[in-house]
Formats: structure tokens, C-alpha cells, sequence
């Protein structure tokens, strides 16, 4: 009898750790599953919010494909093959930190040299906005032309202007800044877009961008 009352206490014991298992399982699932929910509401907030956002744009062109010829002639001693880009450096301002409603500058200077093939090339820039939690969600990306009219090269000053809108979370908007040559990734520069609530001071972040450079 008593050996029949101990196995019943062990199977007993064993049922309510099973049991317990079970519902911490269970609770976990449900936990997660309710940050998930929470995180792509979030997502789906802020990606709305940002749709609506307008993204201005403007290019000057500060030196013509010539001169920009001559310069790389005089450093180099002749110009490359093809069309390429030798500089494209980026800033963002007032920094990298700004409230909801603040405006921000992405401004860019390119340089493009014609190559010696004399070919016409479609010279663009893109912006683009990626998600504070995940990296690799875009939020919002544009293309603008650099050139407007000079297919051959030379150098421009251009601004992005934009102003991340009330209500978007808190948190660090990844900013990447890329110069396209006839739609092919000719230089690209990153930079951190730190969302907070309250001013800032107006100073300026400067990156040098990498340079994809073809054969020449």
C-alpha cells in the first residue's frame, strides 16, 4: 500500500512538472507573439507616417565637365577610359541628432570626370531611409538626377532637405546616401539620423564617401 501512494506522489509530481513546462511554453509563445504584434505596429506607424513625408531636392553645378577634365589631366596626366567618379563626399545637418518637425540637409559634392571615350552619362543620386529597429527595411528612398543637362561630367553641389514627421518613434534612422553613373553604385556614404524629443545644436557631420572606380 504504501509503495502504491509513493508511486502515486511520483507520478503526480512528474504530471505538475509537465504541466508547469507546458504553461511556461505557453507563456513564453504568448509573450512573443505579443511583441511581434507590438513591433509590426510600430513598423507599419512609421512607415505610414513617413510615406507622407516630402523630400526635396536641388543640384548646381559648380565646374563644367572641361574643367573638371583639366584638373584630373593635371593631376593624373590623362583622363581615365571612362567616365568616373573621383569625389563624392556627403554632410548632414544641423547633426546627426534632430526633433520631430526639424529640417535636415543631406548635402553632397560630386565630382565626375569624363572619360576619354567622350560617352554621355546619366549622373543621379539616391537617398535612402532605413527603419530604426531593422536595418534592412527602407522606409523611404528617392532618385533625383544631378545633372540636368551636362552628360559628359563635372562638378555639383546638391541638398536633400526633409523633416522626419510627429509621432515617428525615437531612435537612430540609418541614412544612406549613394551616386549612381548610368544607374550603376559609383560611391555611397552612410550616416546615422538620431531621433529625439527637444532642440539640438546646429553643427554639421561630414563623411567622405567610397569611390567605386572602373578600369580605367
Amino acid at each position: 500500500m504504501k509503495r502504491m501512494i509513493w508511486m502515486g506522489l511520483l507520478a503526480l509530481t512528474v504530471s505538475l512538472h509537465a504541466h508547469a513546462g507546458f504553461l511556461d511554453d505557453l507563456l513564453k509563445a504568448v509573450e512573443d507573439s505579443a511583441k511581434d504584434t507590438a513591433t509590426d505596429m510600430a513598423v507599419d506607424m512609421t512607415t505610414s507616417l513617413i510615406q507622407d513625408m516630402l523630400i526635396g531636392y536641388t543640384s548646381t553645378q559648380t565646374k563644367t565637365d572641361k574643367e573638371i577634365a583639366k584638373e584630373y589631366e593635371a593631376d593624373k596626366g590623362a583622363l581615365p577610359r571612362y567616365t568616373i567618379a573621383s569625389s563624392y563626399t556627403t554632410s548632414i545637418s544641423p547633426n546627426s541628432s534632430v526633433s520631430p518637425g526639424t529640417e535636415v540637409v543631406v548635402r553632397s559634392v560630386i565630382k565626375v570626370v569624363p572619360g576619354q571615350d567622350a560617352k554621355s552619362v546619366t549622373i543621379e543620386e539616391r537617398l535612402t531611409i532605413y527603419d530604426n529597429e531593422d536595418s534592412s527595411l527602407i522606409l523611404k528612398s528617392m532618385t533625383k538626377k544631378a545633372s540636368k543637362r551636362s552628360k559628359k561630367g563635372g562638378q555639383f553641389s546638391t541638398e536633400f532637405t526633409f523633416a522626419l514627421p510627429e509621432g515617428m518613434p525615437q531612435g537612430v534612422y540609418p541614412i544612406q546616401c549613394e551616386l549612381l553613373l548610368d544607374g550603376e553604385l559609383a560611391g555611397d556614404q552612410s550616416h546615422d539620423l538620431q531621433l529625439v524629443q527637444g532642440n539640438t545644436p546646429p553643427t554639421d557631420t561630414v563623411a567622405f564617401a567610397s569611390i567605386l572606380t572602373p578600369n580605367q
